[in-house]
């Protein structure tokens, strides 16, 4: 290390904890994002030090990360709707499955692997199950990492984080060979200790290890064929509590009812796409994800597996006075949860219950079109859905029609307005599938199971200027209104009596199931965004504000703790959030950026009472030259030490919960070879 990265080591530190120039704030280069669509700068994220997807919608007013414990509690909730009802995907497989209590597997991914992540909010026919909108993640290629006709090297990264006492690092290794054929292989792993809140206080059971591995073949345009076969597999361990795994309320003690809970997602991916004219785009996606739960300590696992196949060609029509893209597919997915576990419950019952199988099939068929005529594109389409549905309960199954149509207009060069309409169905996901097996003996559904089902509504406007006040500016202004509406939603009934003589309603803490059942409360949450964004030479700001009511809270079902339940498997509380994000070239290949986010408090009868808060993240990365093999990368987060937590966080039956994390210092050093 030369004496110039020696004084920086020095520097940077004193500077993150002295006074913030926001006039001083800007950006490397000019994004547009597309509409009805929000991409995540993968190369920022990368400077905020992102140890887990969650950390990668920080930065957008619309999206909030909620959890108040450990990892496996986190949730992510898109324009006010929770994850559950989301089509989160990762190179095709299915990320995000509910397991136990509050959510119970993180979508743990290393984000240095991911190339794309796409939040879609407009309805698409060949998107199954997205209630909601749709995650997607697509990780890296081999080519990707090419560059001044390296085809070969590799990227090593090595980070600590303060308030954690945590430890991360990661391996990637890429070949490309022939200009072809491309393998990448990738390792990283966290080791995270107790995280303290903006009061010094220790939260118990949020430590944990979580262990990330990729390998991944492609072949990349070789006569007309892209093959793309990857293996996944995300590890996430540590000492939890069962049925509440990094639950939001937590252990008050660091020994109470703590078990080892390990949760492992392994996907299998196979992409395919032949392209051999306007009316030949064959899109193959096959798919395999595992995800397998060990209790440890209790000796006992819990499976869920998931199988699909998708089949879809575009075809390419273009006429005198129009342009059309046609998408036609297929889709079939199987899904089966099993159990070794033995029947325990503290639940003061004398009713016999089993773990009992679980499978479910769905086959779909759909198209998609794109018609262009000057200035207006319509985007419509419609999916047919036939769902089968087994478990300890009985047999069910439903098919549905799912229409959406999407017009986008062209006012002038600079502006447009959009508008869409959308409905969608699934019959799994929401309720955890560890509940789903734990049936009472010889009980049967109340009624027959209908598909759950979604209609989604969105109107907005864009503008572009460019040369608004210099000749090298831009200003991109968004806005937007937005409804969803979810309908037949499947939840579970239990009714046991605990023995502290409280009610398990719905499965929460071990208690069997005696009823899956569609709810007869509509759930909607509708709200407004407005983000306005500049950029001229290196520097960039963005402001945003995103408002969402809801009637979730509404709800008649509630949980142990008298809250919700659909809080934890549709949607927020009410919400009020700005984010203001700048960021400059501070000087030749040192990069800064300055993140506020603000939250409004929420003082309601109907709804819970949380204080409003405001947080501050910086985040630098700095490289000696352009030929450099080092990066250094240096972070704060939550800069004033806020007492505070994320509203969507749940509380017990005496008002409390977990507050997030305090501040927190983050370094991190990459080197490519």
């Amino acid at each position: 290390m030369n004496r110039k990265q020696i004084a920086l080591s020095m520097i940077v530190p004193c500077y993150l904890l002295g006074e913030v120039q926001l006039g001083e704030i800007s950006i490397n280069e000019t994004v547009e994002k597309k509409t009805n669509s929000i991409e995540i700068d993968l190369e920022t994220i990368e400077q905020h030090q992102s140890n887990s997807v969650f950390d990668l919608f920080k930065n957008e007013a619309s999206i909030d990360i909620a959890g108040g414990g450990s990892s496996n509690a986190k949730r992510i909730y898109v324009r006010g709707v929770e994850s559950s009802t989301l089509n989160i995907t990762l190179d095709g497989a299915t990320q995000g499955k509910n397991i136990f209590q509050h959510r119970g597997n993180e979508i743990g991914i290393n984000p240095d692997i991911l190339k794309i992540v796409d939040v879609r909010t407009a309805p698409d026919a060949s998107k199954s199950g997205a209630l909601g909108g749709a995650v997607e993640m697509i990780t890296k290629d081999a080519q990707d990492f090419v560059k001044d006709g390296k085809n070969q090297g590799g990227v090593v990264k090595a980070g600590y984080d303060t308030n954690t006492h945590s430890n991360n690092g990661s391996l990637i290794a890429y070949g490309v060979y022939d200009t072809y054929y491309g393998i990448l292989a990738s390792i990283s792993g966290v080791n995270n200790d107790n995280y303290k809140d903006g009061d010094n206080n220790e939260m118990y059971a949020t430590a944990y290890q979580d262990r990330n591995y990729l390998l991944k073949f492609t072949i990349d345009n070789l006569n007309n064929h892209d093959l793309k076969v990857s293996f996944n597999r995300n590890s996430n361990s540590g000492d939890m509590q069962w049925g509440r795994n990094g639950s939001d309320k937590g252990p008050t003690a660091a020994d109470a009812d703590i078990e080892k809970i390990v949760s492992t997602t392994t996907n299998y991916t196979l992409q395919h796409n032949y392209s051999a004219s306007n009316l030949l785009n064959l899109d193959t996606n096959i798919n395999f994800t595992n995800v397998l739960v060990n209790r440890e300590d209790e000796g006992a696992e819990y499976e869920n597996d998931t199988a699909s196949i998708k089949l879809q060609n575009n075809f390419y029509l273009d006429t005198g006075s129009s342009k059309n893209k046609i998408s036609v597919g297929v889709q079939f997915e199987d899904q089966e949860s099993t159990s070794d576990a033995a029947v325990t419950s503290t639940h003061s019952s004398n009713d016999l219950s089993h773990y009992a199988a679980t499978s479910s099939n769905n086959k779909a068929v759909f198209i998609q079109n794109k018609t262009t005529f000057n200035n207006l594109d319509i985007n419509y389409g419609v999916r047919f859905d036939k769902y089968e549905f087994e478990t300890g309960l009985g047999e069910a199954s439903d098919s549905t029609t799912s229409p959406n149509l999407g017009l986008d207009y062209k006012l002038n060069e600079k502006s447009k307005v959009y508008a869409n309409y959308g409905e969608a169905s699934r019959m799994t996901g929401t309720i955890p599938f560890t509940w789903t097996m734990n049936v009472v003996d010889y009980s049967t559904y109340s009624k027959d199971l209908k598909a759950e089902k979604s209609a989604k509504y969105e109107l907005g406007y864009e503008l572009k200027e460019e040369e608004l006040f210099s000749d090298t500016d831009v200003f991109i202004f968004n806005a937007n209104i937005f409804k969803t509406e979810i309908d037949d939603l499947i939840a579970s009934y239990s009714g046991q009596k605990k023995s502290n003589g409280g009610i398990s309603y719905a499965g929460e803490g071990g208690a069997p199931l005696t009823d899956i059942y569609n709810s007869d409360y509509k759930y909607t949450l509708k709200g407004f965004e407005i983000k306005g964004s500049y950029f001229k030479d290196n520097y960039f700001a963005t402001l945003a504000y995103t408002q969402i009511d809801t009637n979730v809270y509404d709800e008649k079902d509630t949980g142990e703790a008298g809250e919700p339940l659909a809080i934890r498997r549709v949607g927020g509380w009410d919400s009020k959030k700005i984010v203001l994000n700048m960021g400059t070239e501070l000087f030749d290949r040192f990069s800064i950026d300055y993140t506020l986010t603000a939250v409004a408090g929420i003082d309601n009868d109907d709804q819970i009472t949380r204080a409003g808060y405001v947080t501050h993240d910086i985040s630098t990365k700095y490289q000696t030259n352009k030929k450099s093999p080092w990066t250094y990368y240096l972070a704060v987060t939550n800069l004033t030490d806020k007492y505070y937590a994320n509203h969507t966080t749940l509380e017990d039956t005496n008002g409390e919960y977990r507050r997030d994390m305090g501040r927190n210092y983050k370094f991190n050093i990459k080197y490519e070879f």
